[in-house]
């Protein structure tokens, strides 16, 4: 986005409201109630029937996503009045020029130009945007479409797609992912057309935005993975390289130990351990073996291998060990595994 856009209509009257209203303080999180007026007194000449919805505390995807579609665009108005809310769908801020604060809980996590946060559902915030500059958009999407597009780019059955799925779903932190990517014109450049063809009712519109969507998650993470700012980790802590070490990790299932990530990325042992099992609830023994045993079964399922060659492939040095532990996780052998998923393809078949 190259040009700033004027202030509309709406965001002049509140600019008015919040300059001649200082001491209410309405660039802070508040309640709904307690800014109403300003709210109703500013939005209602709005011709949308639906503006009064869209200013409840507890959103609901159909206010603001149409029904033929997924995803929905909405230009957050600055000066608007930072009310606590909450929707049932998954919500992307990415700031577009300038900056702004998005409260979470008791967390203040302040965004400026290039910064994407992407929140669960659910979760209650504020975003205050109190500057001509301030340009946020907000991407709203449905839950099963944010699940295909996101988690549906991640190779599955590997740490990092665990450890993205906990971040949203399991972990008793507060579920977000906040990306800095500076000034990524290819990021502006997919969120600029995805805008566009959202608000114009061509033939293949849903298709196309979501094709866009998953265009910019694939650039986001092949060019940002490493600039994520994890919820629950501070970006100055010695957790920084959180990313690094789970793709290491990842990248190295076979033979990695804790030593060896000790000396990588300079961390004692016991760190680690704290890092990685806060990150993905499992500890680094756990994380290593659930990826070879998925990995394993993978190979049984999908190829005529040898158990023995399974077992050497991903990184067990002893048959015995291998089957061992396939049998902890599966409660049925190697060969039982495959025997079963070679009966249940052969039904599929049939049918």
């Amino acid at each position: 986005m190259n040009k700033i856009p004027e202030l509309n209509p709406i965001e002049k009257k509140l600019k008015q409201f919040y300059r001649k209203s200082r001491e209410r303080m309405l660039d802070v999180p508040c309640t709904r109630d307690e800014i109403m007026d300003v709210l109703l007194s500013s939005y209602t000449a709005m011709p949308d029937k639906n503006i009064t919805q869209s200013l409840k505390t507890q959103i609901d995807e159909q206010i603001f996503i149409l029904e033929n579609m997924d995803v929905s665009f909405v230009r957050h108005a600055r000066y608007t009045p930072a009310f606590w809310h909450n929707h049932d769908f998954f919500e992307m801020i990415f700031v577009q020029s300038g900056g702004c604060i998005n409260y979470i809980f008791d967390r203040n996590i302040s965004m400026q130009t290039g910064d994407i946060c992407i929140m669960a559902p659910d979760i209650t915030h504020s975003l205050s945007a109190f500057h001509d500059e301030d340009v946020i958009m907000n991407i709203l999407i449905r839950k099963s479409t944010f699940e295909q597009s996101f988690f549906g780019l991640l190779d599955d059955n590997t740490i990092l797609s665990d450890f993205f799925k906990r971040t949203f779903y399991q972990t008793s932190e507060i579920p977000y992912l906040l990306f800095h990517t500076g000034e990524d014109s290819v990021l502006s450049d997919l969120i600029d057309r995805a805008y566009t063809e959202c608000a114009q009712p061509k033939r293949y519109r849903k298709q196309m935005v979501n094709t866009l969507l998953s265009l910019f998650f694939i650039n986001l993470f092949r060019r940002h993975e490493q600039h994520t700012e994890l919820s629950g980790i501070h970006p100055n802590s010695s957790e920084e390289n959180l990313m690094y070490v789970l793709r290491y990790m990842q990248a190295n299932y076979k033979t990695v130990s804790l030593k060896e990530l000790s000396s990588i990325f300079n961390y004692s042992e016991r760190q680690l351990q704290r890092i990685i099992q806060n990150a993905t609830g499992h500890t680094f023994i756990e994380n290593i073996q659930n990826q070879k045993m998925k990995q394993a079964a993978d190979l049984l399922q999908n190829s005529t291998l040898p158990v023995s060659e399974i077992s050497e492939r991903t990184g067990f040095q002893s048959l015995n060990n291998f089957r061992k532990i396939f049998f902890k996780y599966f409660n049925m052998t190697p060969s039982e595994y495959r025997k079963t998923c070679t009966t249940k393809h052969t039904l599929s078949i049939s049918l």
